[in-house]
C-alpha cells in the first residue's frame, strides 16, 4: 500500500509540474497578445486621424459636382446660405499660405476662383433685386428690411470678404435707393400734414403792441368793419398769447403720428402738432435704419453710413425749418416746439441711439435764436409805443397791451422745462425786458386819463389782471411777486385818493394835529389838570370836521361804495379794495377821537356827542 500511495503522488507531482509550465506558457502567450493589440489600437488611431485629415483635407480642396450645382443653379433661399458656407471655407482653406503649396490644392484653386466669381454674380444680382423692391409705393421697409435683407446679411460678409468692390457697389446702391425713397416719403408726409395747418400764422404785425396800432391801424379797423379788411376766421387762427390748450401736446408725445388721410373731417392744428408728428416718424425711422445698418452692414455703430442715408432727409428738415422760422412770429408755438426737441433727444438717449445728435442740435441752434428774436420784437414793440404815444387808454379797463402780455408771459413760464429749475436765460431776460417795458408803459398811459384818480384805477385793473392770469396758470411766486408788490401800492395810493376825496377835512386836520398832541399822555394831562387844549389845535376845525362827518358819513362811503363797484372790473378785487378804503377810514376816525381826548383830557368837549361810534360805522 506505502509503495502503491508513493506511486500515486509521484504521479501527482509530474502532472502539476507539467501544468505549471503550461500556465508559464500561456501567460507569455497573453502578454505578447496585450502587446500586439494596443499596437493595433494606436495604429487604427492613427488611421483613423490620418482618415479625419484627409477627409477634410480632401473635402476643403475637392470641388463636388453637387456644390457646382448647388451655387449656380439653385434657387437663393435660406438653403442657399448653407451652400455659400460651405464653398467659403474652401476659399479661406485655399487662402492659406501652406495649402497654396500642395499641388492638389493648386489643381482646385481654378475651380474654386470660378465658383466665387459665379457666386458673387449671383449675391449680387439677389441684393440689387431685393434693395429695388424698397422703391416700390407703399412699401413696408421695416418688414422687409427686417424679414428678408436680414435673414441674409451673410451674403454682405461673403462679398465684403472675396469681393470689396461689389460689397461696395451693393452698399452704394442701397445707400442712393433708401436716400431717395426716405426722402421722398418724408416730403409727401410733410406736403399732406401742411394742408391739415391752421390757415392763419402769426405774422410781424402779431407783437405786444400790434403793427395796426402803429400805421392805418384805425383805416384798417373801419376797412374790417365794413367787411372789406382781411378777415381771419378766428376758428383758424389759434392764439398768439395764451396757451390755450396747446401745451397738451406734451403730454401726448408718445402718441402716434397724425395719419393725413384719416381727417376727411377738416380738423386743423397748430404748427407745433405738425412738427411733432413728422419729428416722432423721424425719430422712430432713423432709429430702425441705424440698428439695420449696424447689423446688415456692421457699420459697428458708425454714423458714416447713416448720414449718406439719411443726410437728404435731415437737411431737408432743416431747409424747411428755417424757411418756416422766416415768418414764424408765435412765440408759444416755438417754444413748445423746443419741448419737443428736449424730448426726442431724452427718448434717443434712453434707446442708445446717437445718430441724430448733431441734428437736434441743429435744430435747437435754429428754434433758440429765433425765439429770442421774437421776443425781443415783442419788448421793441412795447418800448416803441411808449416813445411813441402809440397807446392811448379810452377808459380805465383793462388794456388789450396787459391781457397779451399777461397770456404770453404766463405761458412762457408754464413752458419752462421741468428739469431746469426756474426759467433758463434765454427766457429770463427777454421776460424781465418785457414786465419792466409793460409796467412803465402802462403807468404812462395811466397819467393819459383825465385825473390821477382815473389813472389809480387803471393801474389797479391792469395789475390785477396780470395776476389774475398768473394764479390761473398757477405760476410759482417768484414769477408774481413783481406785480402783487406794484398792486398793494396803488391800491394804498387809490385808498388815500378816495378818502382825501370824499373827508378832505377828516384826513387834512388828523395829519395835522396828530404831531401837535404827539408827546401828550392822556392819564398823566387828566392827572394833572390840564384845562385847555395845547397851542396849535384847531378846537373850532375841530369841531367843523365831526359835525361834518357826523352829517356826511353814510353817504359819502355810498358814493364811494358806488365809484368802487363800477370802476374795477375784478368784483371780488373791488370788494377788497372797499374793505379797505373803509377800514382805512376807522383809522382815521380813530385817530381824531385820540386826538380829542388828548385836547381834552379832563372832559369831553360840547361836540363830543356828534362823535358816530365805531360799530355804527363798521
Amino acid at each position: 500500500h506505502t509503495g502503491r500511495a508513493g506511486g500515486v503522488l509521484e504521479k501527482m507531482e509530474r502532472m502539476l509540474g507539467t501544468f505549471q509550465s503550461d500556465l508559464s506558457s500561456i501567460s507569455d502567450e497573453i502578454r505578447i497578445l496585450q502587446g500586439d493589440s494596443m499596437q493595433m489600437n494606436m495604429k487604427l488611431r492613427n488611421r483613423r486621424a490620418l482618415q479625419s485629415l484627409m477627409t477634410e483635407y480632401v473635402n476643403s480642396v475637392v470641388v463636388s459636382p453637387q456644390l457646382v450645382r448647388q451655387i449656380c443653379e439653385e434657387e437663393i433661399n435660406e438653403d442657399y446660405l448653407k451652400y455659400l458656407s460651405e464653398l467659403n471655407k474652401k476659399l479661406d482653406h485655399v487662402k492659406q499660405i501652406e495649402m497654396q503649396k500642395l499641388p492638389s490644392c493648386a489643381q482646385s484653386t481654378p475651380e474654386l476662383e470660378k465658383l466665387r466669381t459665379k457666386a458673387v454674380s449671383r449675391i449680387k444680382d439677389f441684393l440689387l433685386q431685393k434693395i429695388n423692391a424698397l422703391k416700390k409705393p407703399k412699401t413696408n421697409l421695416q418688414i422687409l428690411q427686417r424679414n428678408v435683407l436680414v435673414r441674409f446679411k451673410f451674403f454682405t460678409q461673403f462679398l465684403t470678404e472675396h469681393h470689396p468692390p461689389v460689397a461696395d457697389e451693393v452698399k452704394q446702391h442701397y445707400v442712393s435707393t433708401m436716400s431717395g425713397v426716405y426722402l421722398k416719403q418724408f416730403r409727401t408726409y410733410v406736403s399732406s400734414l401742411q394742408k391739415l395747418e391752421l390757415e392763419y400764422a402769426p405774422t410781424k404785425a402779431d407783437t405786444l403792441v400790434s403793427n395796426e396800432w402803429q400805421s392805418g391801424g384805425a383805416a384798417g379797423r373801419f376797412l374790417d368793419g365794413l367787411g372789406l379788411g382781411r378777415s381771419v376766421n378766428l376758428k383758424d387762427k389759434g392764439n398768439v398769447f395764451s396757451l390755450s390748450g396747446r401745451d397738451s401736446i406734451l403730454k401726448e408725445l408718445e402718441k402716434d403720428p397724425i395719419i393725413a388721410h384719416a381727417h376727411k373731417d377738416k380738423v386743423k392744428y397748430y404748427h407745433e402738432q405738425i412738427f411733432r408728428s413728422h419729428q416722432m416718424l423721424l425719430v422712430d425711422t432713423a432709429t430702425s435704419e441705424f440698428l439695420f445698418l449696424d447689423d446688415f452692414f456692421g457699420s459697428r455703430g458708425g454714423h458714416q453710413l447713416f448720414v449718406e442715408v439719411f443726410g437728404k432727409t435731415t437737411q431737408f428738415f432743416l431747409d424747411s425749418l428755417e424757411q418756416f422760422l422766416t415768418n414764424c412770429w408765435d412765440s408759444v408755438g416755438l417754444l413748445l416746439m423746443i419741448r419737443i426737441v428736449e424730448f426726442y433727444r431724452r427718448c434717443m438717449q434712453r434707446r442708445q441711439v446717437t445718430c441724430l445728435d448733431s441734428y437736434l442740435d441743429a435744430l435747437q441752434l435754429q428754434l433758440w435764436p429765433h425765439l429770442r428774436r421774437v421776443l425781443d420784437a415783442n419788448v421793441s414793440s412795447l418800448r416803441k409805443a411808449l416813445q411813441q404815444n402809440l397807446t392811448v387808454p379810452t377808459n380805465t379797463h383793462p388794456h388789450l397791451v396787459t391781457r397779451r402780455y399777461a397770456e404770453l408771459a404766463a405761458s412762457l413760464c408754464a413752458l419752462s422745462s421741468p428739469e431746469s429749475s426756474g426759467l433758463p436765460d434765454t427766457l429770463q431776460q427777454p421776460l424781465q425786458a418785457m414786465q419792466q417795458e409793460v409796467c412803465a408803459l402802462l403807468s404812462s398811459m395811466a397819467t393819459k386819463l383825465d385825473g390821477p384818480e382815473n389813472g389809480l384805477v387803471f393801474l389797479v385793473n391792469n395789475y390785477d389782471l396780470v395776476l389774475t392770469v398768473f394764479h390761473e396758470r398757477h405760476l410759482p411766486r417768484n414769477a408774481t411777486a413783481a406785480f402783487e408788490d406794484l398792486l398793494r401800492a396803488q391800491v394804498q395810493k387809490f385808498v388815500e385818493n378816495q378818502l382825501m376825496r370824499h373827508f378832505p377835512d377828516l384826513v387834512t386836520f388828523v395829519k395835522a394835529t396828530e404831531p401837535v398832541v404827539a408827546d401828550i399822555d392822556e392819564a398823566s394831562a387828566r392827572a394833572g389838570g390840564q384845562q385847555a387844549p395845547p397851542p396849535g389845535v384847531d378846537v373850532q376845525k375841530m369841531e367843523q370836521v365831526v359835525k361834518s362827518f357826523a352829517r356826511t358819513w353814510k353817504q359819502e362811503t355810498d358814493r364811494i361804495h358806488q365809484y368802487v363797484m363800477v370802476s374795477f372790473t375784478n368784483f371780488s378785487n373791488g370788494m377788497e379794495i372797499l374793505k379797505q378804503v373803509l377800514t382805512q377810514l376807522l383809522l382815521y376816525y380813530t385817530r381824531l377821537q385820540k386826538v380829542i381826548r388828548k385836547s381834552f383830557p379832563q372832559q369831553p368837549p360840547a361836540f363830543a356827542h356828534d362823535l358816530v361810534s365805531s360799530t355804527t360805522i363798521l
